[in-house]
């Protein structure tokens, strides 16, 4: 079993949901509520990466360059408690969190893996809040709290 699909396991298996498969790229796709969409993607076979799409830079300069402000003052606010790292792609504003998977034992991965994806669903539900994605949420919540996950995590496939 590839690493990539062992972490997928072991975050499935957390969250209480069936087995995921990736794409023809080695992607995962995880479609929650919310709008809250998460890849996880191995593409060293080393590193495990969690991403998402958080916006698209809208067409006019003056409003990519007002969202783009916004996107800045909320990385400087939070950087101490939302460890995932805001980036530009393609003109893409997207999250994502880099961890390290083969030097973990088969052990360490099934119990760092769902916690590590638990931690990038929370920093994923906050950005969506702050830039304003979901409509009547209460500001700035983080649903993600338990560590077993099955209660908080609702697959939307």
């Amino acid at each position: 079993m590839s690493l990539s699909q062992h972490a997928a396991d072991a975050i499935t298996h957390a969250a209480g949901w069936a087995a995921a498969t990736p794409d023809d790229q080695g992607v995962f796709h995880f479609h929650l509520e919310e709008n809250l969409d998460m890849d996880f993607l191995c593409p060293d076979g080393r590193t495990g990466i969690f991403l998402s799409v958080l916006a698209t830079l809208p067409d006019q300069e003056t409003e990519a360059h007002d969202l783009l402000l916004q996107c800045a003052k909320f990385v400087v606010a939070s950087s101490k408690k939302h460890t995932s790292i805001l980036s530009l792609e393609s003109g893409r504003i997207q999250l994502h969190r880099a961890l390290r998977l083969d030097k973990l034992s088969a052990e360490e991965l099934s119990r760092t893996i769902p916690v590590a994806a638990r931690d990038f669903l929370n920093d994923l539900a906050w950005w969506h809040s702050a830039l304003g994605n979901q409509e009547g949420k209460a500001a700035l919540s983080s649903p993600f709290s338990m560590v077993g996950m099955s209660t908080n995590w609702s697959l939307g496939r």
